[in-house]
């Protein structure tokens, strides 16, 4: 059942005339909506390392969304060493957190393509200096963090399962090449799956 509202308005007659209301159209097209999981994890001999980097993006078009991703990484390892007091070999664990924003645009290009430029900021945590402890032999490490800014731009392949929905695989490089990111003189290789939950 549909009804329609209506006012009398004065004309430029000084007459009434019937004005008819219009109803706000929501801007925002929930369909358009990317959510992405980003949960990662490596191991390797005597290390592990997890990240988990939830995104959102808009599709402002069939071939170019923009979006935003918070991180979380932390990386463990394990180091052996002798106590300078005991003479004993014990081990030191290695325990860096870090913590990362970014904003990214994306354009497929054509069916399989896809092509990624992502301003990112990292809190990362930096050694300052090791040390003993003379009284235990233990290890002392002092640190510090630092806000570290990185440019990622790469390309990949994806593939749609529908009309936003995608999974995908590419290769970035750090264009600013800082020696403190976690990119520097690497590439970063990045998989996941960018879900549209409300269709």
């Amino acid at each position: 059942m549909m009804s329609v509202s209506a006012i009398a308005a004065p004309n430029s007659h000084g007459t009434l005339a019937p004005y008819h209301t219009k109803k706000k159209h929501n801007t925002i097209d929930k369909s358009r909506i990317l959510i992405g999981p980003g949960l990662g994890f490596g191991a390797a001999y005597r290390a592990f390392s997890f990240n988990i980097s939830p995104s959102v993006a808009y599709c402002f078009t069939d071939h170019f969304h923009a979006g935003a991703t918070l991180g979380f990484n932390y990386f463990q390892s394990t180091e052996e060493y002798t106590n300078p007091l005991t003479n004993m070999t014990e081990t030191y664990k290695h325990k860096f957190p870090a913590y990362s924003m970014s904003i990214y645009g994306r354009y497929l290009l054509g069916n399989f393509l896809l092509l990624n430029v992502e301003p990112e900021l990292n809190n990362t945590k930096f050694i300052d200096s090791y040390s003993y402890n003379w009284n235990s032999g233990k290890i002392i490490e002092k640190s510090s963090r630092l806000l570290v800014p990185s440019v990622l731009i790469g390309a990949g392949y994806t593939q749609h399962f529908n009309q936003y929905g995608y999974s995908f695989l590419m290769v970035c490089y750090d264009i600013l090449q800082n020696p403190n990111a976690r990119y520097y003189q690497t590439v970063d290789i990045k998989a996941g799956i960018m879900l549209d939950l409300w269709k």
